[in-house]
């Protein structure tokens, strides 16, 4: 990838599917070196996403996202298959995740896509537990007496932060979205590593009240958005990347071009496809009736972070405005 002048436009990536003893998982936008997404189409069309972050930068993610960052594409779309339960697991925060892995951590929405009658999520603990006794748990094979359970609906998304115990059962289809990590550690293989990173406490969750808005968290936020008319996004400063998944119908973003016409780029059900920072105007239309997208962005974060050793501050960077034509 010699010319860093071209244009950049939105991107699909081909699938990247790995085999796992539960099931499967299927990256669509990922930037994990064994898991590296290849550009399906346009002029970059067998690159990968690694090697669009560097040649162009902060032309991809935008200032915000790259000051904080840097090289590293900062979001993961994947989607989880399970055929059997998987094993039960804790997510890694950053500031741990910096200091014994040298990695970002991970938090991540699971967005529920496809439910079987009897599949469940663990989420947490049902009830205050004492580490002691949850170890014993572990090493009698009786700790799922105390995790919560969960039947989930298609629709249903659960924002995992670290320190939550989890772990997906059979029959399920699960969309996730979050950090560009896959740091987490299996309980109980990984047990002495993982202890002070559990959260013993009883689990709650707040319902999250706010329409369309899925997840807002200072590593992302995802918005449904049911497409019924096109939405102009615009922004005269823009600041970062969007991302878009489709889940259901198909959707096409029209981008502006020289002189007065425009390229349409097509996201089907099922599928993700990444908007650039560079491309702040277009509009995103539904092809079909019952079209509906994810929108996943991440906004400016003005914690320091030490894995890239930046201590930027700023004021929260002026949203896309998004208007229905």
């Amino acid at each position: 990838m010699e010319d860093n002048n071209r244009q950049l436009y939105p991107i699909t990536f081909l699938e990247d599917t790995h085999e796992e003893p539960w099931g499967l998982i299927t990256y669509q936008v990922a930037d994990l070196g064994f898991a590296d997404s290849m550009v399906a189409e346009g002029w970059f069309g067998g690159n990968t996403l690694s090697e669009l972050m560097g040649t162009y930068m902060e032309r991809v993610t935008g200032d915000d996202a790259f000051e904080y960052y840097g090289l590293q594409f900062p979001l993961l779309v994947k989607t989880i298959k399970t055929a059997l339960r998987q094993p039960l697991q804790v997510n890694v925060p950053d500031d741990i995740a910096q200091e014994r892995y040298d990695s970002f951590g991970k938090t991540a929405l699971w967005y529920v896509k496809e439910a079987g009658p009897d599949a469940y999520i663990y989420l947490g603990l049902k009830r205050n537990v004492e580490p002691a006794d949850f170890y014993r748990r572990c090493l009698e094979g009786s700790v799922d007496d105390v995790l919560n359970k969960i039947h989930p609906k298609v629709g249903d998304c659960f924002l995992i932060t670290p320190g939550t115990l989890h772990a997906a059962g059979p029959g399920l289809t699960i969309l996730e979205i979050g950090e560009c990590s896959e740091l987490s550690l299996d309980i109980p293989t990984m047990l002495e590593e993982a202890f002070d990173l559990i959260d013993f406490s009883k689990y709650s969750s707040l319902p999250f009240n706010s329409g369309n808005l899925l997840a807002r968290c200072p590593e992302f936020t995802v918005t449904r958005y049911d497409l019924r008319n096109p939405l102009h996004i615009f922004s005269e400063q823009p600041g970062g990347f969007a991302i878009y998944h489709c889940l259901s119908g198909e959707a096409v973003i029209h981008v502006p071009s020289e002189p007065g016409g425009q390229n349409g780029w097509y996201v089907r059900n099922g599928r993700s496809i990444l908007v650039p920072s560079e491309v702040h105007d277009f509009m995103l239309s539904p092809t079909v009736e019952g079209t509906v997208v994810l929108e996943a962005l991440v906004e400016k974060r003005t914690d320091p972070d030490s894995y890239i050793g930046s201590g930027q501050e700023g004021n929260t960077p002026d949203p896309h405005i998004r208007k229905w034509n």
